[in-house]
């Protein structure tokens, strides 16, 4: 006579698995629709999730930053060439500086 109990309390288990596994499906695609219907944002964000990046230049090489959090983020190249301008000295980036305003 146990064997039907078991039997049945087993077909309900499968049963409030399946209504489980359909409720996270379900909840799954309402945020992937949510998601691609989210416009993609332009241009460069925060890494932080503050925003967007603001391009700027420092020592005439354009980095991005962020006005929130007042991150700056560059890029491999972008890095190379301001530790190469950083070591040339102040002489030499204030002549630049004045004879690129000259232009």
């Amino acid at each position: 006579m146990s064997e039907p109990k078991d039997r049945l309390g087993k077909k309900l288990e499968e049963k409030r698995k399946g209504e489980e596994d359909a409720y996270f499906a379900r909840e799954d695609r309402e945020k992937l629709e949510k998601f691609r219907d989210k416009p993609a944002p332009a241009g460069p964000q925060c890494p932080r999730g503050h925003g967007a990046l603001e391009a700027r230049e420092i020592h005439d090489v354009p980095v991005d930053v962020c006005p929130a959090c007042n991150g700056v983020w560059l890029d491999a190249d972008e890095l190379k060439q301001v530790v190469t301008r950083e070591d040339e000295g102040w002489l030499s980036r204030w002549l630049r500086a004045v004879l690129d305003s000259g232009n």
